[in-house]
């Protein structure tokens, strides 16, 4: 029991000290006229002379916005001289290959960034607006997804996802659920996965130290005090840490996907020679089951179903 209650304040202490992805990447604001005006307005349509553009900033990029210059400190928690790569180098050199409309080869320098271990939620936004710019939906729609998966309010990736899944092909209209689990969903997307860990963690404190007092205070109310505080902290711990487990399960082994292939057929079953169901188009947002073969089992938000080759989708 000992041994069990030891590993898991530990657990908690490097899971909630843990630098996560979303926070390696920061945005900078340029100065002067270059800078993003908050008051922009939303709706603007594409081709206006609004600063922020239809996108909130498609016509920029967070990091370095309209040329202002990237800087080491803007990359906390990452020490680049440990590194064989300097990622803000390449963070740099993609936001000026898109400033520059090489927005094909800037989503690949911010691939380099990934690949060398880094994410963030800004980083996911820029490539969600280089890849619109490059005329790919689904890709657009994909970054934008990931973005909000690493920070659930992240308002400029909101907007951008909710102007760029306009142009999608398919329309659904999304079967009924219940109540509880919308709002269960919902609870769990408020915070990112550090902080609800740190959340677990301080509630886990709480309740040690309330349990402290019970055993050893010899003052009644001050006993019931303790017991009481404990026992809000148990609920409340037992709330935030399953929160951080679902957030950090969710971004480990995710459930769900964009079609990036222009037109996929969906199977009745993992085969060529399966029955052709329906027809899904790039940028149609699926809920990933089994893989059998190479072919992977998909639903869509009306609550069809068949299968689909791996390769016609990326999972978020």
């Amino acid at each position: 029991m000992n041994r069990a209650a030891i590993f898991l304040i530990f657990s908690l202490i490097w899971t909630a000290f843990l630098p996560t992805a979303g926070n390696n990447l920061t945005e900078v604001e340029s100065g002067g006229n270059n800078k993003v005006e908050s008051a922009a307005v939303k709706s603007d349509l594409l081709g206006t002379d609004s600063v922020r553009g239809d996108l909130l900033g498609i016509d920029s990029v967070r990091g370095d916005l309209l040329g202002t210059d990237l800087v080491r400190g803007d990359l906390p928690g990452i020490n680049l001289d440990d590194v064989d790569v300097d990622i803000d180098s390449l963070f740099l050199n993609a936001n000026k290959l898109y400033q520059q409309g090489d927005y094909e080869p800037a989503l690949e320098v911010y691939n380099a960034v990934i690949l060398n271990g880094y994410e963030s939620a800004d980083l996911y936004y820029n490539m969600g607006n280089a890849a619109y710019r490059s005329n790919s939906i689904g890709h657009a729609i994909l970054y934008y997804e990931k973005a909000l998966k690493l920070e659930p309010t992240h308002e400029d990736a909101i907007h951008n996802l909710d102007f760029v899944s306009r142009y999608r092909l398919d329309a659904f209209d999304e079967v009924p659920v219940l109540f509880m689990g919308t709002w269960i969903k919902g609870f769990i997307q408020l915070f990112p996965e550090q902080t609800w860990s740190i959340l677990a963690l301080i509630f886990f404190m709480i309740i040690l130290t309330g349990l402290l007092i019970y055993l050893f205070s010899r003052h009644i109310v001050v006993k019931k005090t303790g017991f009481i505080s404990g026992l809000v902290a148990l609920v409340l711990f037992v709330i935030t840490f399953s929160s951080a487990l679902s957030t950090h399960r969710n971004i480990i082994n995710p459930d769900t996907g964009i079609i990036l292939a222009p037109s996929v057929v969906v199977h009745s079953s993992p085969s060529e020679s399966g029955t052709e169901l329906f027809i899904l188009h790039e940028g149609t947002k699926i809920k990933v089951n089994e893989e059998v073969s190479g072919w992977r089992n998909i639903k869509v938000i009306d609550g069809r179903e068949g299968w689909i080759m791996a390769g016609d989708f990326e999972s978020i």
